[in-house]
């Protein structure tokens, strides 16, 4: 009985001194940048996701119990944000901890309107990740990125030009143009592009064209669109065009859907025009 319990003593001793030991041998852990990923991305805004990797070289498990961050553009804060949910990080592992930051890009023109003309946004993420360590209590680790993400624009659609290949008193055989402008450095695909001309108050077409129209980045392709108009839609145009007078009011408006050549950008940006002016055929 008696040496049941020294062994047993013994035993708590030997446990309580590794316990001991370990409290006293007690490491930082350390934070260190691993990458960043676009989540989505539009022509309205932004989401980031940051990777961090927390390595916890001690004996023992610990907790994150909360990081902070600060992201900068053009090195000003613009956003601040805390997170206070804790990660536990299992004793001499890494685990990863991620930052998400989201952009609305119409609030970063308003504080930053030089972004408007550029092509990409730099940006610095500082961030704080703070532990509660045993004996040393809590401790702050500080981390930070820097890089540059795109800033994608709405590409432009443009009344183009009337080409009249025949015209009689029955009506037209007209030729309608469409300039579609992408102010980007890539490329974007446009489809299922839907419009409506009306001139002098009339309407001379509503429809939605099937074909994928490529443009590359800063370049701009013509879409040509021929119609057959008779008298009634031409109304008044008919005569004036007869006569010689070119000069006509036009209203167009539509939509198209974007695709993007750019990481998450999801498929099927819809994006809607509307112009109007007046135009003289040449």
């Amino acid at each position: 009985m008696k040496k049941s319990l020294l062994l047993l003593f013994v035993t708590l001793l030997f446990a309580s001194c590794a316990t001991l030991r370990d409290a006293a041998d007690v490491r930082e852990p350390s934070v260190s940048y691993k990458d960043m990923s676009i989540q989505s991305i539009t022509f309205d805004g932004v989401t980031l996701l940051f990777d961090f990797e927390v390595t916890n070289p001690n004996r023992f498990n610990v907790n994150a119990d909360q990081y902070s961050y600060e992201f900068f553009i053009n090195e000003r804060s613009f956003i601040t944000g805390l997170q206070d949910q804790p990660v536990r990080i299992d004793r001499e592992s890494t685990s990863l901890i991620q930052v998400p930051v989201s952009l609305n890009f119409q609030e970063v023109y308003q504080t930053f309107s030089s972004i408007m003309r550029q092509d990409n946004l730099a940006y610095q993420l500082s961030t704080e990740v703070e532990f509660n360590l045993p004996v040393a209590g809590k401790r702050k680790v500080p981390v930070s990125a820097s890089g540059e993400i795109p800033i994608p624009k709405v590409p432009r659609v443009e009344f183009g030009d009337f080409n009249v290949k025949n015209i009689s008193f029955s009506g037209a055989e007209v030729e309608v143009s469409f300039r579609v402008f992408n102010p980007n450095a890539f490329g974007i695909s446009v489809s299922n592009a839907a419009y409506n001309l009306r001139v002098n108050g009339r309407e001379w077409l509503d429809t939605t064209l099937d074909q994928v129209i490529r443009v590359e980045g800063s370049e701009n392709r013509e879409i040509i669109i021929p119609i057959r108009l008779n008298a009634t839609q031409l109304g008044s145009a008919l005569m004036d065009l007869m006569q010689g007078n070119s000069t006509f009011n036009y209203e167009l408006s539509g939509s198209a859907e974007v695709d993007a050549d750019l990481e998450g950008f999801p498929a099927g940006q819809l994006i809607p025009f509307d112009l109007s002016g007046r135009y003289t055929m040449n």
